[in-house]
């Protein structure tokens, strides 16, 4: 029920700004967990420590003394293993509520097939429907009165959506796009679908959260 009135929250507001709120919302949510089942002040000190072993290793290996450089890596391994062990259960948390969580962002803006027959189909995004019409590389997008056309494959805004049109074998594939971005990059251009969007903005926000909440590990 609180999950169904958050979801409906967000999809009040444009695309990527409602993805960046789930992206917020799913790693506060995540780092809560890490924040209860891992001491961070125990986890900062071996943090602390991993790295100081790291450095006297490096330099007892540049002096050239073996023996003391593989000790050093053996104890480095072993707060190592510790670390990971500490870690193991908000891990497999944080997995299960991605699970649970991610699939409300595909079916919200995931892509839509829409099958076509007789040159025609019907793309159904948000509840409203939208007849399809299609003549060769020519599609025509029509709700009650309103039209929208383009030639495949396309960049199309219908009713404020934008979303990349093309052919997906004798069907076509509406792919919403959640931001555009204003430069090009290789092998993703300037576009971003959600699950892009979301991984593109998950990665300052998670390191602004955890400064934040102060997570360590």
């Amino acid at each position: 029920m609180v999950l169904n009135l958050i979801f409906g929250f967000l999809l009040g507001y444009q695309p990527a700004i409602a993805v960046t709120i789930f992206a917020i919302i799913t790693l506060v949510l995540i780092n809560i967990f890490y924040r209860i089942l891992i001491n961070q002040n125990n986890a900062k000190q071996l943090k602390d420590k991993t790295k100081e072993l790291n450095k006297q290793m490096k330099e007892a290996r540049k002096a050239g003394k073996k023996e003391e450089s593989d000790k050093l890596m053996r104890e480095m391994m072993q707060e190592n293993s510790r670390l990971m062990r500490m870690t193991l259960k908000p891990m497999i948390i944080s997995f299960i509520i991605v699970i649970l969580l991610l699939p409300w962002l595909a079916d919200a803006y995931g892509d839509r097939i829409v099958k076509i027959e007789n040159n025609a189909g019907e793309l159904v995004f948000r509840d409203v429907k939208y007849k399809v019409d299609m003549t060769d590389n020519d599609v025509k997008i029509i709700k009650e009165s309103q039209a929208t056309s383009c030639t495949l494959p396309c960049l199309e805004e219908i009713d404020g959506n934008l979303f990349e049109i093309s052919k997906e074998s004798t069907n076509l594939k509406f792919a919403p796009i959640v931001a555009l971005l204003p430069i090009s990059f290789p092998f993703v251009g300037n576009t971003l679908g959600w699950l892009g969007w979301y991984i593109f903005i998950s990665i300052p926000l998670a390191v602004l959260i955890r400064r934040f909440m102060k997570i360590y590990v």
